[in-house]
């Protein structure tokens, strides 16, 4: 090289040096919540190890020129982690930051200069809440839309080449990672519905029709009521606000003092509208509390805008984080309105697991205030009615109605979730799960189980082996066969059921049917016990199984649903009961006392009433599941003793009613109570009576008294009184010891009064095999639920009859649960 080309070369590298030095450093973005996706104001940006930086706007983008950059930006802002990235220097680019809430509690600085001005603005907004809460507008009605998702996060790099996941490779093609410090996160489910919502004050009712619903990889209608605007809405001007079944305090709640430290921040313009911006914070650990920000119109006290989320030590099951954004606007310059809301929840996952996110957005449009509604838009005792073709829609409908297009990301779930259902290995795993949850395996139009009945044990029949089974969906979506047959070991003795249910209707259900059963079973038990050949009942039993009975009967029934919750059944039974083991059913067929009969042969009809206001269910293949009503649930049965119809030896009248709900009661939690009652008109032997509900198992049975025996007593009227009252942590979260552990406490209390006439206890020869009620039987105790998140542990003292024979005066019973 000659000395002129090596000049040239030292003066190019000389020119490039002073060009990069006097190159400035553009970086322009965006500073959000990593979990809502809000954005975060007034967050700090700067080049690390200088003084050089800028604050985000109140939507929160920054902007920052430089000439003096280094080679990493970091983002900070008062309760978040701060986030460190890399840049490019001397380059204009793009950086957008993620920031996530801190698990650090920052201290408490107290100022004393008189009352606090958070307070008093506080008080004001809760002076104006009648102005301010829709609830209290004489009507209203909107259009609402709903958008429902549903993503894996924290995916480790290996996941996609584990064995069972491999057959699902191709969707981690659709992981999104598109944010600078966002880890990857997997789109796999989608819902939207579209809905008008109704309102009226006098009288106070409320509608909600939807007139359009898509959901990704679901064929169950049933599903579409609960996406809507009423599920899951989160109601900021109540005192306290439902979600996933615990009461939240409000932190606009007439007593949020009580629960939740103020602070005012701020005031500045937004969208020409003077706001002030309140800051609140828990006061204790653990309550059902938020923490966060809101906006405060100046003149109104109206809600502008809030953002907050659950306290980080909440005591709630299998939730990480939870946010709730909502924005308002002023309607017609005089009525506050919600136009834009954000859910979203971070569903925990095990350590260093995968986890998952569901986001629920929701916007307002054509909204009218005080605007008459017509009468019969409030028809029905349905507060959600789903239109007959709202699952219909076209894409071209919902093109049009939707209040925002779908991003490229949230189209491609609906075509990804489609190509999963036709996959071998995803039928499988389905398979799978149902076996798990329902005890049945299908084999195409039939299904075989419940396995956990397969193999059981008691003390009459020995070891019983039973096989049964039923027939699918495949085979008909109307009529459903079952049936089964056993046999045990002991007694050598083949068992064996037979029936039939046919849906005349769906909507509402509509149903006949009939079962033939002839088999041994254990009688004087609740229906929420186990069944009598299930494995658990045979391994878990306080006592051996010896008061069965050999059972013969066959029961037809006419089943009719007027509307949701609303349903009546007549049925028609005729069969014979002969007592088994230690059980002794004789009585007297004469007045002399001289003929006696062991086996009783009953024909009778009944009819069942059934009353659950609003009562909601999702439906399935095999049945469906009730979610429950906000209101008591009713129940009325009458049974009518046919004497002489099909031999049958007894002619009587028997009623039975009862009522039970479920009250939240915030801060205390919720009290589940039942009251029943029932009387027998006739006399008959003892196992036609009214047997009171005992339980000889170690596992907690919520509708038995739990430290009574079976058949020990029997009354033919009575009275009963059931209350459970749930703390839900209300003590032991004030206990520095017991917080991290979550525990949750309970009190309980069960009564029975009852009597017995003289005529039901000289028909028996054998009046000793039982206790009549001279006095009452209690039984109470207190509990331990969340144990581990599943485990609830009952500690009961059973209060009066101490004195009979095989009891005990203290027990500890146990049950598994699932709740947030």
């Amino acid at each position: 090289m000659t000395s002129r080309e090596i000049l040239f070369l030292i003066c190019l590298i000389f020119l490039s040096a002073i060009s990069a030095v006097a190159q400035n450093t553009k970086v322009t973005g965006r500073v959000t919540d990593a979990l809502t996706g809000e954005p975060v104001p007034f967050a700090n940006v700067a080049f690390k190890g200088t003084s050089v930086g800028a604050v985000t706007d109140i939507d929160g983008y920054y902007s920052i020129d430089s000439k003096t950059a280094s080679d990493s930006l970091t983002a900070s802002y008062i309760g978040y982690i701060p986030v460190t990235l890399g840049i490019s220097k001397g380059k204009a680019q793009t950086v957008n930051f993620l920031l996530k809430v801190s698990k650090v509690q920052l201290m408490e600085v107290e100022i004393k200069a008189g009352e606090n001005p958070a307070i008093i603005l506080l008080r004001k907004i809760i002076d104006n809440k009648d102005q301010n809460d829709k609830r209290e507008f004489d009507s209203y009605h909107y259009e609402t839309y709903n958008k429902m998702e549903f993503d894996l996060t924290d995916i480790p790099p290996d996941f996609k080449e584990k064995k069972l996941i491999k057959p699902f490779a191709f969707i981690f093609d659709n992981v999104d990672s598109t944010v600078t410090n966002s880890k990857p996160f997997l789109p796999f489910f989608i819902t939207e519905s579209l809905s008008d919502v109704y309102y009226r004050q006098t009288p106070r009712a409320r509608k909600e029709v939807i007139k359009a619903s898509k959901i990704s990889g679901l064929e169950n209608e049933t599903i579409t009521q609960f996406l809507g605007d009423m599920y899951q809405n989160v109601d900021i001007y109540a005192n306290y606000m439902d979600i996933f079944g615990k009461s939240f305090v409000s932190p606009i709640s007439n007593v949020g003092t009580v629960f939740y430290e103020y602070y005012l921040l701020d005031s500045t313009f937004i969208e020409n509208q003077w706001c002030y911006k309140l800051k609140f914070k828990p006061k204790r650990k653990q309550e059902l509390t938020f923490t966060g920000e809101c906006w405060v119109h100046d003149t109104t006290f109206a809600i502008r805008k809030i953002d907050m989320r659950i306290a980080q030590d909440a005591n709630i099951n299998f939730v990480e984080d939870l946010a709730v954004v909502k924005e308002y606007e002023r309607i017609e310059n005089k009525y506050w309105m919600l136009t834009k809301e954000l859910l979203v929840v971070d569903f925990a996952a095990a350590k260093d697991g995968i986890g998952f996110i569901g986001r629920k957005s929701t916007s307002y449009k054509d909204i009218n205030i005080n605007k008459p509604i017509p009468d019969e838009v409030f028809y029905g005792s349905e507060d959600i009615k789903v239109l007959d073709e709202a699952t219909l829609k076209p894409d071209d409908f919902w093109n049009e109605a939707r209040h925002d297009s779908l991003s490229d990301r949230e189209k491609k779930i609906y075509h990804m979730v489609d190509t999963i259902k036709t996959l071998p290995a995803f039928k499988t795993y389905v398979d799978i799960i149902t076996l798990f949850i329902t005890g049945y395996k299908q084999f195409g139009k039939v299904e075989v189980g419940p396995y956990f009945t397969l193999l059981s044990y008691n003390a009459i029949e020995g070891y019983r082996i039973r096989l049964g089974g039923r027939t699918s969906n495949e085979f008909s979506d109307r009529l459903r066969l079952e049936g089964y047959v056993a046999y045990g070991t002991r007694d050598e003795t083949i068992k064996y059921m037979g029936g039939f249910r046919y849906y005349l209707n769906t909507r509402p259900r509509e149903a006949i049917g009939a079962m033939y059963k002839n088999d041994v079973q254990q009688l004087g038990q609740s229906e929420n016990a186990f069944q009598d050949d299930n494995i658990l009942a045979s391994l878990f039993r306080r006592l051996p199984s010896l008061k069965l009975t050999s059972t013969e009967y066959l029961t037809t029934y006419y089943e009719k649903e007027w509307v949701s919750g609303y349903s009546h059944r007549l049925s028609f039974s005729h069969g014979f009961f002969q007592p088994l083991g230690s059980l002794d059913y004789s009585y007297y067929t004469d007045e002399e006392k001289t003929a006696v009969r062991n086996r009783l042969n009953v024909t009778e009809i009944s009819i069942r009433t059934r009353f659950a206001y609003r009562e909601k269910f999702v439906e399935g293949k095999s049945g469906r599941i009730s979610l429950g009503s906000d209101y008591p649930v009713v129940q009325l049965i009458f049974r009518q003793g046919l004497k002489g119809v099909l031999n049958s030896d007894f002619s009587y009248q028997k009623l039975q009613a009862k009522i039970d709900d479920d009250i939240k009661v915030p801060p205390f939690g919720h009290t589940y109570y039942a009251i029943e009652a029932g009387k027998t008109w006739g006399t008959v032997p003892y196992p036609l009576l009214d047997v009171h509900v005992g339980n000889e198992s170690y596992f907690y049975d919520y509708l038995a008294f739990n430290m009574m025996n079976y058949y020990e007593f029997v009354s033919d009227q009575f009275v009963s009184f059931h209350i459970i009252h749930h703390f839900d942590g209300f003590f032991l979260n004030r206990i520095p010891l017991m917080r991290k552990l979550k525990w949750r406490e309970l009190v309980s209390m069960r009564a029975v009064a009852g009597s017995m006439r003289q005529e039901n206890l000289d028909i028996l020869v054998n009046p000793n095999d039982f206790y009549a009620l001279a006095k009452p039987y209690y039984e109470a105790g207190f509990g331990i639920e969340n144990i581990l998140k599943i485990i609830r542990l009952d500690f009961l003292y059973r209060l009066s009859f101490l004195d009979n024979p095989n009891v005990s005066k203290f027990g500890i019973r146990g049950s598994l649960q699932l709740q947030f």
